[in-house]
C-alpha cells in the first residue's frame, strides 16, 4: 500500500461560499497512479467546512445552516462560523476506485467558507492511500 500527502490552497470569499473540489481531488488521485483506496480531505482552520452533497440540494443545505445558526446574537463575533463548521466537519474520507471517487455523479465535495472574509487562503490537505 502506498500513501501520499498533497497540500494545495483555495482562495475563498464568503460568507457561506461553496467551492467545488471533486474535480481537483480526482486529478490529484490520478497523479498518484493509485487505482483504488481512500482519500481524506481536510481543511485547516476552525471555521471552514468540508461537505459531500447532491448538487441539487446545496441551496437547502445553505438555508438550513443559516436558519439553524444565525449570524447575529453571539457574544463571540464569529461563533456562528465555528458552530457551522462543527456541524459540517473539517474533514471527510471517501473511497475511490479506478481513480474516481465512489460518489454518484450528482454529488460534489465542497469547501465551505463560513466567515465574511475575502481573498482568504484556505489550506486543503489530501491524504491518499491505496494500491
Amino acid at each position: 500500500m502506498k500513501a501520499y500527502i498533497i497540500k494545495f490552497m483555495i482562495t475563498t470569499h464568503g460568507p457561506m461560499s461553496y467551492f467545488p473540489l471533486r474535480r481537483i481531488i480526482e486529478e490529484y488521485i490520478k497523479e498518484t497512479g493509485l487505482e483504488k483506496g481512500l482519500v481524506t480531505i481536510s481543511v485547516k482552520g476552525a471555521t471552514p467546512g468540508i461537505i459531500i452533497v447532491d448538487k441539487s440540494e446545496i441551496q437547502s443545505i445553505d438555508h438550513a445552516l443559516k436558519e439553524l445558526i444565525p449570524v447575529i446574537g453571539w457574544e463571540h463575533g464569529n461563533a456562528y462560523a465555528h458552530l457551522r463548521s462543527t456541524i459540517m466537519s473539517t474533514a471527510q474520507t471517501i473511497p475511490f476506485i479506478n481513480k474516481r471517487l465512489v460518489l454518484p455523479q450528482s454529488h460534489q465535495v465542497y469547501l465551505v467558507e463560513t466567515r465574511p472574509v475575502y481573498n482568504h487562503q484556505r489550506t486543503i490537505i489530501l491524504y491518499i492511500r491505496g494500491k
